[in-house]
């Protein structure tokens, strides 16, 4: 785990993933990043997690660890699950609803990997960062005193 000046620089979740947490996933990650001050990125991170997770849903039987940290300059994204069949791309038809996750990937990040692991394999991606956007934290306003009127 990674502490910067207090703040928990990593969210790492084990997950059955099921079509209706996905939004959780998804609210928890942009709490994460804009917390962190990389919420410029997180359309593109939200896009490549829930990508990852919907082929852990559809292909490695919904179990699966997520790690999401940032290691300036990137954010590391890590999807562990217990299947050893390496993704490939396919060939798609204009009109076919799924089979474009790889390209996807390959797209809106860095660079990715499938390594094999033990238990199975990992999905390792790196999207690059901005510098971290410190975030203002709103002051709540001080009382004054109001003054009433005299009739």
């Amino acid at each position: 785990m990674v502490n910067v000046a207090g703040i928990e620089r990593e969210l790492r979740l084990s997950l059955a993933v099921r079509p209706e947490v996905l939004r959780h996933i998804r609210r928890d990650l942009v709490t994460c990043l804009d917390s962190w001050g990389y919420g410029t990125v997180s359309d593109t991170a939200v896009l490549v997690v829930i990508e990852l997770l919907t082929n852990v849903y559809k292909h490695a039987g919904g179990q699966c660890d997520l790690l999401v940290i940032p290691v300036e300059p990137r954010l590391l994204i890590t999807v562990s699950d217990a299947v050893w069949a390496v993704p490939a791309r396919r060939e798609v038809s204009a009109g076919a609803e799924d089979g474009r996750g790889l390209v996807l990937i390959d797209e809106l990040t860095e660079h990715w990997e499938t390594v094999l692991t033990a238990s199975g394999k990992d999905i390792r991606c790196s999207i690059r960062l901005p510098p971290a956007v410190k975030t203002m934290t709103a002051t709540p306003p001080t009382s004054t005193p109001t003054a009433t009127a005299k009739g």
